[in-house]
């Protein structure tokens, strides 16, 4: 699948990229604020993206994955290091495909991917 990560620690970006290529899967593109992330799911049209929910700008991974949503019907998959109830309510309001808690590894990364449905993503026309 074609990913773009959205993270803001470079080596965590970095890391899952890392993972993702083992895994077979095309990483397009990382960035590290919301803002961007909605400029290259638009330029790369990503069948998922992975998406830091604190980020640097002032738009943070939640809001950024409404409009990601909204706009391109793009699934996105949380990942973060904040496992609190209130990030997890926000989280849900944008259903999310996954909501992963850093550190992520090979195996929370597959079960991931294994729900999203690429038949189901829209494609550029």
């Amino acid at each position: 699948m074609r990913v773009v990560i959205a993270e803001d620690e470079r080596i965590i970006a970095l890391g899952l990229a890392s993972l993702l290529k083992k895994l077979g899967h095309d990483v397009r593109s990382l960035c590290s604020s919301g803002e961007r992330c909605i400029e290259l799911v638009e330029a790369e049209r990503p069948d998922v993206v992975f998406m830091d929910i604190r980020m640097d700008g002032p738009m943070d991974g939640i809001e950024a994955a409404a409009v990601v949503k909204a706009r391109f019907g793009t699934p996105v998959i949380f990942t973060t290091a904040f496992d609190d109830r209130h990030t997890r309510e926000r989280a849900a309001e944008v259903s999310p495909a996954a909501f992963l808690t850093k550190p992520v590894g090979g195996d929370s990364i597959r079960g991931a991917m294994a729900k999203i449905d690429v038949a189901a993503v829209p494609k550029a026309l």
